[in-house]
């Protein structure tokens, strides 16, 4: 009862934040090719969180590289890493992928197994390259626009359709469903605690380098949108159908070398344009 409260909690801090969102959008705030109307609260989150990063958990992270050696710190994320999986494997079927689902749910029982549970990654010697998905994700394929971008406290950039995604990962997550019907006290905690330790252990070089930009935010705000875009079409890049081939219209002699240039007074001239 006292994990499903506190799932019931977290959905509910979520909704909170968007509706104070709203509550702070000025008319005018929506800028031409610019999806970000929340612009000011998200400034606002974002130093919050920068402040809180810099004086809170970069100095615990420090201490975390400096007390556990880095191969246990590698098996704890890959445990964490790997507990991720049947939430990608629901998210694959959802999104029409079953050959992906399928990679997926190999590869967790591979590492689970063969990794004894997870703490190694077996798989990776087998060739099986990891994939995440989330709902997020899952609502992108399915056509919902992302909305406006979002700084949420602690977890940082997102956007209505992520946070909406997050939400659901709530209640849908596989592994949360298991920890909450574990009934064990201190579990669920436990596992948002290990995940952020891991989450900001990962970007903390990454954090690093953001800082030092002229405006942090901007840069942060463009990379989480360009991250977001790579993982929604599992990496491949844009193809415009609609965009004309120039090549079309040149035959097969258009390609053929042209004369080289003829030497005068032992020069040799650049090629006119």
């Amino acid at each position: 009862m006292t994990s499903m409260h506190s799932r019931l909690s977290l959905a509910g801090l979520a909704c909170a934040l968007f509706l104070q969102a709203c509550a702070t959008v000025p008319e005018d705030s929506v800028q031409a090719g610019v999806p970000d109307p929340y612009e000011g609260f998200n400034r606002a989150m974002f130093s919050v969180n920068q402040t809180l990063d810099q004086n809170v958990f970069r100095p615990g992270i420090k201490g975390y590289r400096a007390v556990v050696p880095e191969p246990v710190r590698d098996g704890i994320s890959n445990v964490a890493r790997n507990l991720t999986e049947p939430w990608t494997f629901v998210n694959d079927l959802l999104q029409g992928k079953p050959g992906r689902a399928g990679t997926t749910l190999g590869r967790f029982l591979l590492n689970t197994v063969f990794g004894l549970g997870g703490i190694f990654k077996a798989t990776d010697s087998m060739g099986i390259e990891y994939h995440r998905e989330d709902f997020g994700q899952t609502l992108a394929v399915w056509g919902v626009d992302q909305g406006p971008y979002l700084v949420l406290p602690l977890l940082g950039p997102s956007s209505i359709r992520d946070l909406t995604g997050f939400t659901a990962s709530v209640f849908g997550d596989p592994a949360l469903i298991a920890i909450d019907r574990a009934d064990v006290e201190g579990l669920q905690l436990g596992w948002f605690g290990v995940n952020a330790l891991v989450t900001r252990n990962n970007i903390h070089d990454a954090l690093n380098q953001l800082y030092l930009e002229d405006d942090p935010y901007v840069f942060a705000r463009s990379a989480y949108r360009q991250r977001r875009a790579f993982l929604i079409r599992d990496g491949k890049p844009i193809v415009d159908e609609d965009a004309e081939d120039i090549f079309d219209d040149l035959d097969d002699e258009d390609w053929e070398d042209p004369p080289a240039p003829a030497e005068e007074d032992g020069s040799n001239p650049l090629p006119s344009e």
